[in-house]
């Protein structure tokens, strides 16, 4: 059997999201990662407001979708997420197959702004 590389990269560094504002990575072309179906996202958030991060997916490259089975990787991420309370946590998520994936991260909280730092990881 041999061993799987994981692939990890940088998709967010520090990006300041307003209030009820959202960003978008690029496109992630997965045929470069070759995935075996293991995704996960390290995410360092600050601030007071609250993110919500999702998965985007395109098989042609040009209409990204929110899959009809997929779910949002997390509602509600704050300053005080992870097991220590500093913002700072790993998502585990599944999406379906398809070529061409981004990820978006949308301020939920309406009153002030977010920064995240992101990076995703894939096997």
């Amino acid at each position: 059997m041999s061993a799987k590389t994981i692939n990890t990269e940088l998709i967010f560094d520090a990006v300041t999201i307003a209030a009820a504002a959202d960003s978008t990575t690029d496109a992630i072309d997965l045929n470069k990662y070759r995935p075996e179906g293991y995704f996960s996202l390290q995410v360092t958030l600050t601030g007071t407001g609250t993110a919500k991060i999702e998965y985007l997916l395109s098989n042609n490259g040009d209409d990204y979708l929110e899959p009809s089975e997929g779910e949002d990787i997390v509602l509600a991420h704050t300053a005080t997420s992870g097991p220590s309370a500093d913002g700072k946590e790993i998502y585990i998520f599944e999406p379906e197959i398809a070529r061409f994936m981004k990820i978006k991260v949308t301020e939920t909280g309406g009153a002030t702004a977010v920064v995240v730092t992101i990076t995703l990881t894939v096997q």
